[in-house]
């Protein structure tokens, strides 16, 4: 620049008296000459284009147009013009923003009248200038930006934490005393080295701090006390959503220059963030990886449970067999089974324990192997079965519990049914000949595994040939549609009247009468989820 040359500036500010204090300082700086003064952004562009300036002193936060679009716009009009941000802020957010706007400096109010005109000599030459503040702030802004991706590649748990924090937060908060504390008394940065653990009554307070707290020298601390006059401290909580109370806290003190701690204010709860995300992260990873481990489990026991059904029908010559269970879960607290048994009967189970999920299935299995257990000592008697069964779930499980359940030996050449039904919902025998068209089985005494001295009476059903044999749980008949209306006996019994006893010209074989009823429930269902398991056995014996 030639001696003869001046530097031309323009002030942009709303504050009228700054722009006065900057034109007086321009004014009788030598080789600067101000040109034009604006007081929002809009203005500045409107003067921008009449007086041509070098150099624009831009504050940031202006109504109307703020500082960073302002600057934007010049900039792409007039690139030959550079700009300066003086303001009185320094959030990260508002220098990056000026910097990515085009401005070639950022300083702030505070600045001295010598350095505010080695600014504007530095940018009328292309160079930026930076206050140390400011610089500060975009040093601390990559060391942060540094931690955020060290955390997003580290592991999904927390177990490389303590040596990622240790590692970046002393370049982050230099010249402070720092703790980081997972509630209760887990430490993941403390700092300096040597120095004492940071007092209890400090961290119970915190544990009920839903914000970040700046406590001055002199001030008055709620745990007792006051804060220390050479020094300044902040406390931030480690807030989890999930987590109604904070998960751990970060202390954070300084003695160098104690009354501009909150200037670190940002800075801690940036931090602070970024544990609570990393906590939040190790909190879903945990509780995914649990989840995948009950559905392993829970399918592994479906498996299991299912192997528990009989894999082939039995082969009766003159009968036809269906049976189906379906699962509300992966598990299933009701089940049925058919029992080869002596001199060919076959003992035929619908069962249903009163509760679902792991302890039902529990359950079932224990009532399956007992009943499986006692048929074969007493192959004709299914009341002799269901006593003992019952005794023997009182006497070894306790889980308060009980379990409905229809148990009858049926003889395939006579087609007698000698049967027990403990507190089950009845099966029906449906006859095309004869007078009594449906006969319903009904209970013959209570659920097993109420009381001790419960007894139940064996009653027989004769299956003329053209009889059927339907047995189920209470997933049918409780199905609910969507108004939240159940099934019901009535429409059930009706649906059996439909599927077997409706003329035609050849009976359906068991298996299509089968999928005739789940049809019409899931029909009835519509979009409603299944909300209890089913269980559905049908035998027919051929005309």
């Amino acid at each position: 620049m030639s001696s003869s040359h001046r530097i031309r500036v323009m002030v942009v500010d709303d504050h009228s008296m700054v722009r006065r204090g900057l034109a007086t300082i321009l004014k009788v700086r030598p080789g600067l000459e101000l040109v034009g003064e604006a007081s929002n952004g809009v203005e500045a562009l409107e003067i921008c284009e009449q007086v041509r300036p070098d150099v624009i002193l831009m504050d940031m936060v202006m109504p109307e147009m703020d500082g960073a679009a302002a600057t934007h716009a010049i900039r792409a009009r007039h690139p030959e013009i550079q700009v300066i941000a003086l303001t009185s802020f320094k959030e990260k957010e508002l220098v990056q923003g000026a910097l990515a706007a085009g401005a070639i400096g950022y300083l702030l109010k505070n600045v001295s009248a010598d350095e505010l005109t080695d600014a504007i000599r530095a940018a009328y030459v292309g160079k930026p200038t930076l206050a140390p503040e400011v610089a500060q702030v975009l040093i601390q802004a990559e060391k942060l930006e540094q931690l955020t991706r060290a955390l997003i590649d580290a592991p999904a748990d927390i177990s490389t934490l303590p040596e990622l924090l240790n590692r970046h937060v002393p370049d982050l908060l230099p010249e402070s005393r720092v703790e980081i504390l997972l509630f209760p008394d887990q430490t993941l940065v403390r700092f300096p080295p040597g120095k004492p653990p940071v007092p209890r009554p400090v961290w119970d307070w915190l544990d009920s701090a839903a914000a970040s707290y700046c406590f001055l020298p002199g001030n008055s601390l709620p745990w007792g006390g006051t804060q220390p006059s050479g020094e300044g401290l902040i406390l931030s909580p480690l807030a989890v959503a999930e987590s109604p109370k904070p998960m751990g806290g970060i202390y954070v003190s300084r003695q160098r220059e104690p009354g501009a701690i909150a200037d670190l204010l940002p800075i801690v709860k940036t931090l602070a963030a970024q544990v609570s995300s990393s906590l939040h992260s190790a909190l879903v990873s945990a509780q995914t990886r649990v989840q995948q481990r009950i559905a392993r489990e829970l399918a592994l026991a479906g498996q299991i449970q299912a192997s528990f059904l009989p894999s082939d029908l039995p082969v009766l010559p003159g009968w036809q067999l269906a049976a189906i269970m379906q699962p509300a879960r992966e598990i299933a607290g009701d089940f049925y089974d058919l029992i080869p048994l002596p001199e060919g009967r076959l003992g035929v189970v619908v069962a249903d324990v009163a509760d679902k999920g792991m302890g039902a299935a529990l359950y079932m299995a224990v009532s399956r192997t007992l009943i499986r257990t006692y048929t074969a000592e007493y192959p004709t008697r299914p009341d002799l079965v269901l006593s003992a069964t019952s005794k023997r779930i009182l006497s070894d499980v306790r889980a308060g519990w009980f379990v409905t359940a229809f148990y009858g030996v049926l003889d395939p050449k006579t087609g007698l049914l000698a049967y027990c039904n403990a507190g089950h919902h009845p099966p029906y025998v449906l006859r095309t000949m004869g007078k009594e068209t449906v006969q319903a089985l009904s209970p013959t005494g209570m659920a097993l595994g109420v009381l001790e001295d419960a007894a139940w009476r064996q009653e027989f059903a004769e299956l003329e040939p053209g009889a059927v044999l339907v047995l189920y749980t209470d997933g049918i008949i409780e199905a609910q549609n969507e108004a939240g209306k159940n099934y019901g006996r009535a429409q059930w019994l009706e649906l059996l009247r439909a599927a077997v006893l409706t003329p035609g010209p050849q009976r359906p074989s068991a298996q299509v009468i089968q999928d005739y009823l789940l049809g019409n429930i899931r029909r009835y269902m519509g979009d409603v989820p299944q909300a209890d398991d089913i269980a559905l056995v049908i035998l027919i014996r051929d005309s």
